[in-house]
């Protein structure tokens, strides 16, 4: 085939597209297939809001969250009626998909007024201008709106609002340093102390009177502690190691935090299975004297693993424990600890992970998600923190994330299935109650989309691999298949149903969307990604370590072509992030399988990653070795390759350098860039873009019988 790099171009919101009329995005209209089968258009599929920042008033029963509506965020809220009965409203009424976020969600210590930062990209610190507006890039903002209703009022530039318990003042933070307003009458912000470091990890005093944070060095960080009635800051034991997550005693005398040695982190890209053990400290909070109260084991479990739906990995109990997470018998499971020091007792038993947890209001009690007894899945459980047997309280077929304890103790959390979006319900007794019903669009296609199929096969070096198998209503003739790859990995594992992590959810649509229009789509839990424990994911050669993980590209590759409904010779391969590395790895590693392939924002050449770091010229050429620019010799079959020009996370260089060694190598190539969009897509718009671009693109390279032809 010719190469398409440089012709063709149409202009469409602010996206450039660029190839074959194949890139054609599809309208709103609705075509009947071959089939009889309605087809469905990405706008249907991805109608839904998206529910997220669900978070506890400090008082009374209310919770809140965000809803992302079609690209506009706005902020809602839900609390007892005069007859117990709970009434979710809408706080904020922001309409349009113009790519400004809104994250952060906190609560003033009155339960009467929500924070939150708007605008801006990674938590409202990054400058984006996703719009293309002449005004240029913008942060994010400090907001905040009264349950009581009324307008919302900007405070400032600024993000991570932490409001005292006492309702008195907000603290936030600004280009990384400490600013404060009053709680009741905002004025202008005040800048609290200057710090010679970045500041973050904000923590108050159970009497609001002191604020525990962290300052993050050049290569370590340290705790410090701002005295509001004397204006002074108190180090915490200070070393050179990377202190983080301090968390006050029930009285306020004492504070943990977790210590982990000064290279943690350095390891990037690469299997990172060891280390110098990582310790807990504890510290008297007034005069800065500290011990460390437990250490890590070397091995398996030496590298501390948080949970990363949680904003936070360490938890101080009513009786004084301290419950915390630890991967020392290779899954990550809590553990409780005295603050004194002594062994570690294991609070939730099974080769299972743990992901997210948030401790009530009196310190008893534990709500947190894990896959425990179904590891394709993840539900909410409960433990007591002083003893007992963990409870689990929500069971399905779907996913149940993200829980929340209110001050009345009553227990609410992200749900989604199959063929219904993810939403936030209250856990009553073995229910789940859907919060905001209302909102679910009146006609979403649930019954036109397939209930995915767990599946499991062997990679080629025989190891276990998990999937979900998106198999075409109706399909009883031989045609295309597609593989699919999530990003992350480490902090990612895909599911049979709408996902808690918002790209997840787009990608989830996405496949969706494909199997409507025809293509059988298996989604990979491939190794390196969460959930199924560490040798899973931590394999010795991972990524730029050796790219252990072309061994489940090709076991999934082989299960595929060996189903009776499949024809090998049309198996496509598309993901985004790391899933669009592997979609590269596969193309240039294994081309004799593939005919086509989609790589959004994947990564082509470790060696000129962010943050890459190789010790030594051995392992730089592992790294170059382990990326598919280096055995483009191989390369045969076409590719779309798509990325936004102001990603951070994964610079467009990766995909520059990529097309460019293509085109010289006659490899037919297509792209779509969007201008001034970020690694995980601001503007809701860009994800139907991305989902239209991918099937149009197959629809042309693959041709699959019976699918919808929507043009222009």
């Amino acid at each position: 085939m010719s190469d398409r790099y440089s012709k063709g171009r149409w202009k469409l919101g602010g996206m450039l597209l660029a190839g074959s009329a194949a890139l054609a995005i599809s309208g709103s209209s609705v075509v009947a297939s071959a089939q009889g089968a309605r087809c469905l258009t990405i706008d249907e599929i991805a109608s839904a809001p998206f529910p997220y920042d669900l978070v506890a008033a400090p008082q009374g029963g209310a919770v809140a969250w965000i809803y992302n509506e079609r690209g506009a965020r706005n902020i809602w809220i839900t609390e007892p009626g005069a007859t117990g009965k709970y009434i979710a409203r809408r706080l904020t009424n922001y309409t349009a998909d113009d790519g400004i976020d809104i994250n952060g969600l906190s609560w003033a210590g009155n339960g009467k007024t929500l924070f939150y930062t708007r605008g801006g990209n990674a938590g409202g610190q990054e400058a984006v201008n996703p719009m293309s507006l002449p005004s240029g890039p913008k942060a994010g903002d400090i907001w905040f709106v009264s349950v009581d209703g009324g307008r919302p009022i900007r405070v400032g530039e600024g993000q991570g609002a932490s409001p005292s318990p006492r309702s008195d003042i907000v603290v936030f933070l600004r280009r990384n340093q400490p600013f404060w307003i009053d709680d009741s009458h905002p004025g202008k912000p005040v800048q609290l102390f200057y710090d010679w470091g970045q500041v973050s990890d904000l923590s108050w005093s159970p009497d609001g009177t002191r604020l525990a944070f962290v300052s993050n060095r050049s290569h370590h960080s340290i705790i410090g502690v701002y005295d509001f009635p004397t204006k002074t800051i108190r180090w915490l034991s200070p070393g050179i190691d990377k202190d983080r997550e301090p968390v006050w005693s029930p009285d306020g005398q004492q504070i943990a935090f977790l210590r982990l040695p000064s290279d943690s982190g350095d390891r990037q890209y690469v299997s990172d299975r060891e280390g110098y053990p990582w310790e807990i400290w504890v510290a008297n909070s007034k005069t800065g004297e500290g011990r460390r109260i437990w250490q890590a084991n070397r091995g398996v479990g030496s590298r501390f693993r948080e949970l990363f739906n949680s904003s936070n990995s360490l938890f101080w109990t009513a009786g004084n424990r301290l419950v915390f997470p630890w991967e020392v018998t290779g899954w990550v499971r809590l553990y409780s600890l005295p603050f004194s020091g002594g062994m570690p007792s294991l609070l939730t038993p099974g080769q299972s992970e743990i992901f997210g947890a948030e401790l009530n209001r009196t310190r008893t009690q534990l709500v947190y998600s894990s896959n425990q007894g179904d590891i394709d899945r993840r539900h909410i459980w409960q433990l007591a923190t002083e003893g007992g047997s963990p409870h689990q309280l929500t069971t399905s077929q779907g996913v149940e994330d993200f829980p929340v304890i209110t001050a009345d103790d009553h227990v609410f959390g992200l749900r989604g299935e199959a063929r219904s979006p993810m939403r936030p319900v209250m856990v009553v007794g073995k229910q789940m109650v859907d919060l905001a019903p209302s909102m679910m669009p009146p006609n979403f296609p649930s019954a036109g989309l397939v209930e995915p199929q767990l599946i499991t096969f062997e990679a080629a070096d025989g190891r276990v691999v998990h999937g979900q198998l998106f198999v075409p209503k109706g399909r009883k003739s031989k045609g295309p298949a597609l593989l699919f790859f999530h990003g992350g990995p480490t902090n990612r594992q895909a599911f049979a149903s709408w996902d808690p992590f918002e790209t997840h959810t787009h990608l989830y649509e996405a496949n969706q969307y494909l199997a409507n229009h025809g293509y059988i789509v298996l989604s990979v839990n491939y190794r390196g990604g969460a959930g199924y424990g560490f040798e899973f994911r931590e394999p010795p050669t991972f990524g730029a370590g050796g790219s252990n993980e072309l061994n489940d590209i090709i076991g999934a590759a082989n299960y595929i072509i060996s189903r009776s409904d499949i024809d090998p010779e049309r198996l496509g391969i598309w993901g985004g992030s790391y899933g669009g590395r592997m979609t590269s790895l596969a193309l240039a590693s294994a081309p004799q399988y593939f005919a086509a392939g989609v790589d959004y924002a994947g990564i082509s050449n470790w060696v000129k990653m962010p943050g890459f770091f190789a010790p030594d010229e051995a392992a730089a050429k592992t790294a170059f070795e382990s990326s598919p620019m280096a055995h483009m010799r191989s390369w045969r079959a076409p590719v779309l390759l798509m990325h936004g020009d102001a990603d951070t996370n994964v610079p467009i260089e990766q995909t520059t350098d990529l097309a460019t060694a293509l085109r010289d190598k006659g490899v037919a190539v297509d792209y779509l860039m969007i201008p001034d969009e970020v690694h995980f897509l601001l503007r809701h718009k860009s994800w139907n873009v991305i989902s239209d671009a991918t099937r149009g693109y197959f629809d042309r390279q693959l041709k699959p019988s019976g699918s919808c032809r929507i043009g222009l």
